[in-house]
């Protein structure tokens, strides 16, 4: 066994990485999946900021529709303002390069891999965030999606040690599995639920994640004191 198959990267969410023998397997591409709302693009720039602060680890957050300035301020919102670690993480707008090219590419996928290949010449990081990979897909228009995705993850996995989470839109857990979600090494699934009028809860579990004996328990997902956590569903 080699030193690759037992490093792991924390999640820093409380109570949750103790559900996978400590984290996430360093070097595997995991999905991040959830409807609107879920809190998708927060947990995984959480874990590139708590791995930036205790763990001096760098972090590349590649965003295609979202702005940069609106990224920093939701983070700062929640007590991760970018300022404490903009040497060791970057945000890519890819969003206003779309919108300022005069000539589209036919593919944006190879778009994306000359950034990260670019961005990594000169930095060398330890994960990487796609935001989101259901967006990339639509721009993309690739005929044949699932050998597409299937080269993209294997070239992402090319980079020895290198930890990307790809964020995908996946309205309720009932729909039929995408093609994403058989080739990456791990699943975290994220839901919320209306209850009443007031109150709306929000849900994790970890649908896979390969190499790793993990809880596939649903746990209620609360932001609380700066932090992310995560608690066991009480059945009422």
């Amino acid at each position: 066994m080699n030193q690759w198959d037992t490093e792991r990267i924390r999640s820093y969410i409380v109570r949750l990485d103790e559900q996978m023998e400590g984290g996430m397997p360093k070097g595997h591409v995991v999905l991040i999946s959830g409807n609107p709302g879920t809190y998708k693009s927060s947990l995984a720039y959480n874990i590139l900021y708590h791995n930036a602060v205790n763990n001096d680890m760098k972090g590349l957050y590649v965003s295609f529709q979202q702005s940069r300035e609106s990224l920093q301020d939701q983070f700062n919102s929640l007590g991760m303002p970018h300022e404490d670690v903009d040497d060791k993480i970057t945000i890519v707008d890819v969003g206003y390069l779309r919108q300022t090219m005069k000539t589209r590419p036919q593919d944006w996928i190879d778009v994306f891999k000359r950034y990260v290949d670019n961005i990594r010449a000169t930095t060398h990081y330890d994960m990487l965030v796609v935001d989101s990979l259901t967006t990339l897909e639509i721009i993309s228009n690739v005929e044949n999606k699932r050998e597409s995705l299937f080269q993209l993850f294997e070239w992402l996995r090319s980079f020895r040690g290198l930890t990307s989470f790809m964020i995908i839109e996946r309205p309720t857990k009932e729909d039929v599995m995408k093609e994403e979600e058989f080739l990456a090494d791990g699943i975290i699934y994220l839901s919320k639920e209306r209850l009443g009028h007031m109150e709306t809860r929000r849900f994790l579990t970890i649908d896979k994640m390969r190499a790793t004996k993990h809880n596939t328990s649903y746990f209620a997902l609360l932001f609380d004191g700066g932090r992310f956590q995560v608690t066991r569903v009480i059945s009422e």
